[in-house]
């Protein structure tokens, strides 16, 4: 199997989004129960936890996709000589 360092190139940044991204899913979810969720009901707090999770996935699926898509290759056997 060939490996490099090349394959760690760009989860730097993609990390850091993760990490923010998480964390502000979170957040948004306790700050909209503890101060909001109380004028709405029950279907409508949870269609807007959902949404945000939603939301989380789509971060999570744009910000690593392409890098999945780099690495495709990286656990392919190398040809022998």
């Amino acid at each position: 199997m060939k490996r490099d360092r090349g394959w760690t190139e760009g989860m730097g940044w993609r990390v850091g989004v993760s990490i923010v991204t998480f964390f502000g899913s979170m957040i948004a979810v306790i700050l909209w129960l503890f101060f909001y969720a109380t004028s709405f009901s029950v279907y409508q707090n949870i269609a807007l936890v959902v949404v945000i999770l939603l939301a989380f996935i789509a971060v999570m699926g744009a910000t690593w996709a392409s890098w999945g898509m780099r690495q495709k290759n990286y656990w392919q056997p190398s040809p022998h000589p």
